[in-house]
């Protein structure tokens, strides 16, 4: 698969907006490449073709991929080259039971502590998730609302450790490419788990949001393997 950088570039800037400094562009840029599944896990990258395609210098190149490695979503291979971390099954498994634990967490706190603005905004966030649905929007653009969906949860939990280790999954998450919005089948169960999520919050009821979290990410995970399975068919035809 073909990396369009201009148009990541392009995305990143109407995303971000234009006073971003170079290293973090490049950072973003990478980044939607990886979760786009453009650049595959164990694939080899050569900083000095990196730097020709993005058409950047070396050191906020060089920044960049430093960032990414202490995020852990670049590694350096026993060879000393820099190559996109791989997860294993086991590692997406755990990494999912992790999500599902603080989530719910989360959803939790939020039904118990989010503000009336708070939960209005989650509110709002839902019904403009459901709009772009019926509208046929593309899955990129929907996972990048479902982003914001999770993390104004986070937020509303008003526990800054929580939201922290959050962020900090969320981050790893890109490491398993395309998102759960591919799966056809898969669109319309999120936004009714969603508004599960949403109610509960809405109606001040944590259990009913923590177990909606839950269920949420149980079938997220098996979601997210099915997606992986099948580009492994893929590069195997």
């Amino acid at each position: 698969m073909s990396t369009d950088w201009a148009a990541h570039d392009v995305s990143v800037r109407a995303h971000y907006g234009t006073n971003l400094s170079a290293t973090s562009r490049i950072r973003h840029v990478l980044t939607a490449a990886i979760t786009a599944g453009e650049i595959a896990p164990g694939v080899r990258l050569k900083e000095m073709d990196l730097g020709q395609q993005l058409g950047v210098s070396r050191t906020p190149l060089r920044e960049a991929i430093a960032s990414l490695k202490a995020e852990g979503i670049l590694s350096t291979g026993d060879d000393g080259g820099l190559r996109v971390r791989i997860l294993a099954y086991h590692d997406i498994h755990t990494l999912y039971e992790l999500r599902a634990e603080l989530e719910s967490m989360a959803a939790g706190l939020a039904a118990t502590h989010a503000s009336p603005a708070e939960r209005e905004f989650i509110a709002d966030i839902r019904t403009k998730e459901a709009a772009l649905v019926d509208k046929g929007t593309s899955p990129v653009a929907l996972a990048k609302l479902n982003g914001q969906f999770h993390q104004s949860i986070a937020l509303a939990s008003d526990n800054p450790f929580l939201i922290e280790a959050l962020q900090r999954l969320s981050t790893l998450m890109v490491l398993l490419g395309p998102t759960a919005y591919s799966l056809s089948s898969r669109v319309r169960e999120i936004g009714t788990e969603h508004d599960a999520i949403n109610n509960a919050i809405q109606s001040s009821d944590p259990a009913a949001a923590r177990q909606a979290a839950q269920t949420h990410l149980q079938n997220a995970v098996k979601a997210r393997l099915q997606i992986i399975a099948a580009g492994y068919k893929e590069n195997l035809d």
